[in-house]
């Protein structure tokens, strides 16, 4: 895998990383929980985007299991895309949250392995 493209995709993980952490303790309703899902919406495109860079990215189960996990955490918060007064469940995202971040620790593992 060339480097330049496992970096650009690592720090677009770290950027999905941090936005889950402020969509998971932002405010969970209205503009202000809209506008933190957005944030954490465009950096899982930008990711989603740099897994094209690479043929050999669609096989890497890492990167397979960060993508769950990320589904799986965007699932108690999607509904805030089009939804101002929607509340999301931040306690019941927690868990979730926790996977997300050992997925992208066993990711960049992977990738410097």
């Amino acid at each position: 895998m060339d480097s330049t493209n496992t970096q650009l995709l690592i720090d677009a993980a770290k950027s999905i990383i941090d936005n889950a952490v402020a969509l998971q303790k932002g405010e969970p309703t209205g503009k202000k929980g809209m506008e933190n899902y957005s944030h954490f919406s465009a950096s899982v495109h930008s990711f989603q985007v740099y897994t094209f860079m690479d043929p050999e990215f669609e096989s890497f189960q890492p990167l397979k299991d960060f993508q769950q996990a990320v589904a799986k955490f965007d699932e108690h918060y999607s509904k805030l895309r089009y939804e101002i007064n929607v509340k999301a469940d931040q306690k019941a995202s927690k868990p979730d949250l926790e996977a997300l971040q050992e997925q992208f620790e066993k990711l960049k593992q992977a990738f410097n392995g």
